[in-house]
């Protein structure tokens, strides 16, 4: 199985989120990105901005950070209901996005 039919049945496996199984939504959400290691931006805070004075590496963890927030977004907005994805702001950081839902 190549990686995107992997990824496609991981994020297809997630329970669509309800009134009753946030705790285990979010426990599976978690594990998920985990594995397939896109928790990142669950992990670390957002870097600072970038200057032109930014090192690679500092580059390189701006990079990695943004692509575990944006994937760890898009495959949370998948599973839960079009009314709590909508009233959540497009630009919300991982983090702040699982707050909102849990409040």
């Amino acid at each position: 199985m190549d990686s995107t039919s992997s990824l496609s049945a991981n994020v297809n496996n997630i329970h669509v989120l309800n009134d009753t199984n946030f705790k285990k939504w979010k426990e599976h959400v978690i594990i998920m990105l985990g594995c397939m290691d896109l928790d990142y931006a669950l992990k670390e805070d957002r870097p600072t901005d970038l200057t032109s004075y930014s090192t690679a590496e500092q580059r390189a963890a701006m990079e990695k950070w943004e692509r575990s927030n944006c994937m760890s977004l898009m495959i949370m907005k998948h599973s839960i209901p079009e009314a709590i994805r909508g009233a959540i702001l497009e630009k919300t950081r991982t983090k702040t996005f699982l707050d909102h839902i849990a409040n």
